[in-house]
Parts: structure tokens; C-alpha cells; sequence
């Protein structure tokens, strides 16, 4: 009988310029954003995209980001924070928000 195994998963190769537009992706940014920040056309953007979704065979952005986050091309402590307001303390000061 012959036991199937899994075959360890090649990190796919992302160009320098493709995992800069995936770490920003990562961090929420959108098409217009990112080209602002990289001087580059929404266009332009959008063909780096597809060209990155099609080396890390996604489906879409977030399956995207799911992706470079497995691998290890984009952690987590890269990711800038969300614009969510800060915890509250305790119960009392949630409360005192409503």
C-alpha cells in the first residue's frame, strides 16, 4: 500500500516591485492610494495585481493577502494598524461612550 504524502509548497517568487503592491494591499490600501504612493497610473496598479494574483494563483485581493501572509511574504508586524478607535478600559467606560 502506498501512503500519499504532501509535497512541501514552493514560495511562489514575487518580483521586488509586485510584493511592495502586495504589502500595501495588505495594509488596506486601494488602487488610487497605492498608485499615489508609488507614482504609478491605477492602471498600472491593476496590471501588477493580476499579474501578482496569477503568480500566487488567488481568486481575488483578500485571497491575495491570505496568501503572502502564509508564505511569509507579508507579516503581520508590517501591516499598519486600521483606524479603529482605541479599546476601552472597562465596561463602565463603554457605558459612558453610548
Amino acid at each position: 500500500m502506498i501512503i500519499p504524502t504532501d509535497r512541501p509548497r514552493t514560495i511562489p517568487h514575487l518580483s521586488p516591485r509586485l510584493l511592495q503592491i502586495m504589502k500595501l494591499v495588505a495594509e488596506g490600501r486601494t488602487n488610487e492610494e497605492i498608485g499615489e504612493r508609488l507614482h504609478l497610473r491605477t492602471d498600472t496598479v491593476k496590471t501588477h495585481l493580476r499579474r501578482a494574483y496569477k503568480i500566487l494563483r488567488a481568486r481575488n485581493r483578500c485571497h491575495a493577502v491570505a496568501l503572502c501572509l502564509a508564505y511569509g511574504l507579508v507579516t503581520v508586524e508590517e501591516l499598519r494598524p486600521f483606524s479603529l478607535p482605541p479599546a476601552p478600559a472597562s465596561a463602565a467606560a463603554v457605558r459612558r461612550a453610548a
